[in-house]
């Protein structure tokens, strides 16, 4: 019975290391077939977040991501808070610019693909707040744009999205997105250029009044000392405020 059970134990052992390198095999396999046959790879990128200051201000953010969730995407986004209040001696201004050029080469992994199709899609989520009795104002100074140029410099796509603005009082919850363009390219080097602003103005004044502000940019970026428990928006999900742009290939079909 000794022997027996030895015996059992080893071809259970043999079994199970069977199935776990068959599995393995299994998953490179599917691995390899579902692999983009069109690919990006990021090349240099020079990026800047640059405040401009004036008077009773404050600024937060100023960050760019640049992600690459799988060969054939990358996402990249941009978020940052601008905010302005009455300072008693001169105007106050807050901007937040955003410039960048990301370097992307795109392969074919394949010798049978001739072209690919390449898509930008872009959008925007944030909080625009001005007061009644302030006379601030908050907006997107530059809307989002991307555009992606070829090794000429010529543009290919461009993608913007609309200007918003608000003031006296106004309060504006701003959720944009713009349908994905789409070009027909050939494998080979290609310049992203992404800008964004967003800015803040509140005149000079005595008086005692909430800031305006502009929040495209997930917590803590604006400090909560800036805006009341009674703002017009207090408990919004911020998670997903910026301005993000995506690019992905594809064979053309």
């Amino acid at each position: 019975m000794k022997w027996r059970f030895v015996i059992m134990k080893r071809s259970l052992w043999v079994i199970l290391c069977c199935l776990v390198f068959g599995a393995d095999g299994l998953l490179s396999r599917v691995t390899a077939a579902d692999a983009p046959s069109v690919t990006i790879a990021l090349g240099s990128r020079k990026g800047s977040a640059t405040p401009s200051r004036q008077g009773f201000t404050h600024t937060g953010g100023g960050n760019i991501d640049v992600a690459q969730p799988s060969p054939d995407t990358v996402v990249i986004t941009m978020t940052g808070v601008a905010v302005a209040g009455a300072h008693p001696c001169k105007d106050s201004t807050a901007t937040l610019t955003f410039d960048l050029m990301q370097n992307l080469e795109v392969d074919f992994e394949k010798p049978d693909i001739k072209k690919a199709k390449l898509t930008v899609e872009a959008r925007v989520i944030g909080l625009l707040r001005s007061h009644e009795k302030g006379g601030g104002s908050a907006t997107i100074a530059a809307p989002g744009q991307a555009t992606v140029l070829d090794g000429d410099n010529k543009a290919l796509v461009i993608v913007a999205l609309p200007e918003h603005s608000v003031c006296g009082g106004e309060n504006e919850s701003v959720n944009n997105r713009e349908t994905p363009e789409g070009v027909s390219i050939k494998a080979g080097k290609y310049t992203l250029h992404q800008a964004f602003a967003v800015s803040a103005t509140h005149p000079r004044s005595l008086k005692l009044c909430k800031a305006s502000s502009a929040e495209f940019a997930p917590d803590p970026a604006l400090d909560p000392l800036w805006i009341s428990a009674f703002e017009p928006f207090h408990g919004a999900a911020k998670k997903d405020f910026g301005f993000q742009v995506t690019i992905k290939v594809a064979p053309e079909q």
